[in-house]
């Protein structure tokens, strides 16, 4: 199998050794790439300190100010894939996908265009897109593109988990250098659900007669997750409702107060406790003791999305959302495990904004 997105070859790191040398600086053309459009357009207006210009290059919007070019991608720019020979599902043996050659191609015409055009002028780039695997391997995928006809041009990389004025600022004061590695790692993952994903929707398809518009999809994720899903289904299926009954009692001052024994299997038992009410409920007893309530921890990911679907967001639309409010510098990156919060977040600022406008009532 050729790893063609990202070589690690004693050639190439020879290569990267003339041409990386983060936080150097000099008077050509410095150029910035984000991940996405909303992104750039927000890290320009941060360094600018004002609105930057937005000239279009080969048909992809940028946002330039001084000597700076900033550049939004569109997530991952180019794709990997089989070449168009082992399309043929029928010639092709599905062990010969296990060793195939992968190969990258094109996903974003204009912004690869525009990145050659501007590689070419620049004097070096700063990779700014997300904190994590694969805004690191998005990164590469761009820099690969971008260094094609100007090898020996400085590269750098700036790390921020909050789109904010002060960390965006101090990211760009301390840049450091592309992890490649991690960028493999992301890669690997890549053609890991390619191979996967291809080999056993193919043999499974092939296998059961499902084929053209009937195939049978299978991968990485999709397979075990919808595994869980009939799994569910089927206790769902066979769950049996069980009758229970539970007394609550309304009295003065809006006090309610609910039987000790809580659920009762028994309709009998229910009958003779409310037998045996009488006209007046009376408190034998009041126990005071603290209650410490402690801050809510803040959400990774999955509880995120867990959160948002209780009140009837998907999990696509709460993303969408998120990732709003994370380029605009309300919240911290929202894809990833960590809980803590940056520094450069304000929240008691944040905080302060529900006690106006509409959120105030």
């Amino acid at each position: 199998m050729v790893l063609t997105g990202i070589s690690t070859g004693p050639d190439e790191q020879i290569e990267r050794k003339t041409y990386i040398t983060a936080g150097v600086r000099s008077d050509g053309m410095h150029l910035i790439i984000a991940e996405k459009h909303d992104a750039a357009k927000r890290i320009a207006q941060i360094l600018a300190g004002s609105k930057p210009k937005s000239p279009r290059v080969n048909g992809a919007e940028t946002f330039s100010f001084d000597d700076k070019v900033v550049i939004g991608l569109s997530g991952h720019i180019v794709g990997v894939d089989y070449p168009a020979g082992y399309n043929n599902w029928q010639k092709v043996d599905c062990k010969e996908l296990i060793h195939a050659e992968i190969v990258t191609t094109p996903i974003q015409e204009k912004i690869i265009s525009a990145l050659k055009k501007l590689g070419k002028e620049a004097d070096h780039i700063t990779i700014a897109t997300d904190y994590d695997r694969e805004g690191e391997l998005i990164g590469v995928e761009a820099l690969k593109i971008a260094v094609e006809k100007n090898p020996k041009i400085k590269i750098e990389r700036v790390r921020y988990s909050a789109i904010t004025k002060e960390e965006i600022q101090s990211a760009f004061k301390n840049p450091g250098k592309v992890d490649y590695d991690l960028a493999a790692s992301g890669e690997a993952r890549q053609i890991i659900d390619l191979v996967w994903g291809a080999v056993l929707t193919r043999f499974i398809s092939k296998t059961s007669g499902r084929l053209g518009k009937e195939f049978l999809s299978v991968g990485r994720v999709q397979s075990p997750t919808l595994a869980l899903i009939v799994d569910r289904e089927k206790e769902i299926e066979a769950f049996k409702p069980d009758p229970y009954w539970e007394i609550y009692a309304d009295l003065e001052k809006e006090l309610q107060v609910h039987h000790a024994k809580g659920k009762i299997w028994d309709k009998a038992e229910v009958d003779q406790i409310v037998a045996n009410l009488g006209p007046e409920g009376i408190i034998k007893s009041i126990e005071k003791k603290p209650r410490y309530d402690k801050p809510p921890t803040p959400f990774d990911t999955t509880s995120f999305i867990s959160a948002a679907s209780a009140i009837g967001f998907s999990a696509a639309n709460a993303m969408r959302i998120a990732e709003w409010l994370y380029t605009n510098g309300f919240i911290s990156y929202p894809r990833t495990d960590n809980t803590v919060y940056p520094p450069s977040i304000d929240l008691k600022s944040l905080v302060s904004m529900f006690t106006k406008g509409a959120f105030a009532k």
